[in-house]
């Protein structure tokens, strides 16, 4: 299957495209993959339209899920150049010039554009980017996963379940710290909870924790599809030490709201196909925030 899965990243774009479309309709029409979790995240998150609205936006979303499908095996193959083509860095100097003062700078995003060819394109800036992620639960797909994200050099794959203590051991490290913090919480009770895309949503506490403990600054990346295999990437500063002053819990609420903005602009293409509201707000919440 690895074999096939890099055999795959060998062909052209324009051929995994063609599949793509295929894939979009198998998805769509045949095996209804997960639609009912889309159109009920969809029709929740934007209860003012109507259900033609919602379902066109599930078609699109379709679309764009299966072209990220084929573009991540495609990363197998991608050149410097075809990366530094296909995905631009709007404003790289944001994060360049903490860097060059010796400060770390913690970098997060929501689940949108294409976060596989972000990692590339990270990794092309010639920075140190610590990347935490969710380990899968193949081990021989999350390996070849790795090696594709790697192979570029200047990633440094951490995951989840080590990442406060390896950023305990690499804080004096100048890098770039990545975080996918839109993901669902696996305990509710412990997680910060914010209206969200009109519902009541449970966020990581890390990403705040993180800030505070070392003092580093937030930086939000927006990756939007501007056609068909190009993308945006631009930095927003969300917030910068001291934090003394600044309420807990809101770090976390300018992402919330940052990412709840681009996501209204462009609805399809977050990842609907998330869980994301599978837990509901528990009557009681404690949170550890030191």
């Amino acid at each position: 299957m690895m074999f096939f899965f890099r055999l795959l990243g060998q062909l052209p774009l324009f051929v995994l495209y063609r599949l793509a479309d295929t894939l979009k309709w198998i998805f769509y029409a045949i095996i209804s993959y997960r639609k009912k979790v889309i159109i009920g995240n969809l029709s929740r998150s934007f209860p003012e339209k109507s259900d033609k609205e919602i379902k066109k936006i599930a078609f699109q979303f379709y679309g764009y899920l299966t072209d990220q499908l084929l573009e991540f095996f495609k990363g197998v193959s991608l050149t410097e150049k075809q990366v530094l083509e296909r995905v631009e860095l709007k404003n790289p100097e944001l994060v360049q010039n903490y860097i060059n003062q010796g400060i770390p700078v913690i970098l997060v995003a929501g689940h949108q554009g294409n976060w596989e060819w972000a990692i590339h394109r990270l990794a092309l800036t010639k920075l140190t980017n610590d990347i935490v992620y969710q380990k899968l639960n193949n081990p021989a797909f999350n390996e070849f996963s790795k090696q594709v994200r790697q192979r570029f050099g200047n990633i440094v794959l951490m995951e989840k379940r080590e990442s406060v203590i390896l950023t305990r051991d690499r804080k004096l490290i100048p890098r770039v710290i990545c975080l996918a913090a839109d993901q669902a919480p696996q305990k509710p009770e412990t997680a910060y909870w914010t209206p969200f895309l009109q519902q009541d949503t449970a966020f990581f506490t890390g990403m705040e924790r993180f800030a505070r403990e070392y003092q580093y600054p937030v930086v939000f990346a927006e990756l939007i599809r501007k056609k068909r295999g190009h993308y945006s990437m631009s930095y927003e500063l969300l917030a910068e030490p001291s934090y003394e002053n600044l309420p807990y819990g809101e770090i976390i609420e300018r992402f919330a709201r940052r990412l709840e903005k681009s996501i209204v602009k462009y609805p399809e293409q977050y990842l609907w196909s998330h869980r994301r509201w599978k837990h509901k707000k528990p009557e009681h919440i404690s949170i550890k925030w030191n």
